[in-house]
Formats: structure tokens, C-alpha cells, sequence
């Protein structure tokens, strides 16, 4: 199947986990549905029509930690929108957790073809219609394309440097003085920003790719000499 890769990096990037709005945490990769969010932005399609253009049933998105993880935290001053300007209060000051320097490595497989044709061509003159992030407004993006390329089952391989999404069968094996998270991610959102699919993941937080995750009962895809999990 036809894959786009492509790399995006910044200095800051924040994703935020849904259980913590008080004091935000971010989840240490983007979300497919970020993913979507950012393709969006790419080719200028609004939060109401991404969706159902870049066809969420369908597409497959494979993700790839280029950097260790990062975290610091600071305050943000935020505006209280639900009081008038002229109250003492309208201003609030929110402690949020960040990515530092954030980079990673995109697989986008599934797209319709005239959505594939029109983001390969933007990403290749380095181009975007609206402005890319990571997450948040304020965390500006550079996006690279790496290669317009197609994906093959890879049945016989059993690492791969990037996020594996989890079934039940699907094994980690997990090796000393490295650093992992697994965590619970949401897979698929609906047109309307319901989230309607969780999945777990894990992924290696030192990004280190020379030393790859070795997985069992994870389908892999062989993109551009690299085996990728989807999710």
C-alpha cells in the first residue's frame, strides 16, 4: 500500500493526555488523530473536513521517536474566556508539561489518492497550506519529506525502532537500562472528535535506533528499509 513518510520536529510540542486537564501532560508521541490534525493542516482542510477527506476509517498511521524524550514543565497565562476582560480574574496561570526539541519520523498509508498525490507534492516543495504543530498553536513545526514509498508485510521480522500498538497476542521484550512507557492512546476519532477506539502502545523513551524493540505477534510493515507497526 502507497506510504508517504515524512519527518516533523520543533522545539517544543505538547500533546495532552485527556485525564489530566488541570495540569496538562502530554503524551510522549503524537496520536494518530494529531496525525490527522497536522495532514490537515498540510493540505489546508478545516477541523470539520479532515476527517472524512483523509478517510479515518481507513488510513494507517505509523509513528517513529527521532529524539529521546524530553519533558520540562512551565506556566502558561491564559485567558478566562468565560469572564469579562475587565475582571481581576480573567487570567489564569497553568502549569503544562511540554516536549523538549520533539522529532519524529511519520508513516501515512491509506490516504485516497488524490489526498496522497496533493501531500506528496506539497511536502516535496516544502510547502503547507495552513501552519503545522506539534499539539499546541504556540509549538510551530518543520515537516521534511523522507520518501513517497508503499509498504510490504514483513512477516519474518520481529524489531522495529518505532511506537507498537499492542493486541492481545502482541509481546514487548524489554531490556535493562532502557527506557519505556506504555501507555493508552487514542487510534481513531470520529468526524465530530469523539474519540471511538483506544489502543495500547508502547514505545522506547531514549529513541535509540540502534537498538530497536524486539516485538512478537506485532504485525510489521517494511517502509523505506524500516519495519513499522500501524495503527
Amino acid at each position: 500500500m502507497r506510504t508517504i513518510v515524512f519527518d516533523i520536529q520543533g522545539p517544543y510540542g505538547h500533546f495532552r493526555k485527556p485525564y489530566a486537564p488541570a495540569s496538562p501532560v502530554t503524551y510522549p508521541f503524537p496520536p494518530p488523530p494529531a496525525v490527522l490534525g497536522i495532514l490537515g493542516a498540510v493540505l489546508g482542510l478545516g477541523k470539520d473536513q479532515y476527517h472524512r477527506q483523509l478517510g479515518w476509517e481507513t488510513v494507517r498511521i505509523g509513528i517513529r521517536l527521532l529524539r529521546p524524550v524530553r519533558l520540562f514543565r512551565s506556566a502558561l497565562n491564559l485567558v478566562n474566556t468565560k469572564a469579562g476582560w475587565w475582571e481581576v480574574k480573567s487570567r489564569l496561570q497553568i502549569p503544562y508539561e511540554f516536549l523538549k526539541d520533539p522529532a519524529y519520523r511519520i508513516f501515512v498509508a491509506g490516504l485516497p489518492s488524490n489526498q496522497a498525490d496533493r501531500l506528496a507534492d506539497l511536502l516535496a516543495e516544502g510547502r503547507s497550506v495552513f501552519t503545522p504543530s506539534l499539539g499546541l498553536a504556540q509549538c510551530l513545526a518543520r515537516i521534511t519529506l523522507v520518501a513517497d514509498t508503499s509498504a510490504r508485510p514483513a512477516p519474518g521480522a520481529d524489531t522495529t525502532p518505532g511506537v507498537v500498538p499492542l493486541a492481545d497476542e502482541s509481546r514487548v521484550k524489554y531490556e535493562s537500562a532502557r527506557r519505556y512507557e506504555r501507555l493508552r492512546v487514542p487510534a481513531r476519532m470520529a468526524p465530530d472528535r469523539t474519540v471511538i477506539e483506544y489502543r495500547q502502545a508502547v514505545t522506547a523513551l531514549d529513541a535509540d535506533a540502534g537498538r530497536p524493540l524486539k516485538v512478537k505477534g506485532v504485525e510489521l510493515f517494511e517502509v523505506d528499509h524500516e519495519n513499522i507497526a500501524f495503527f
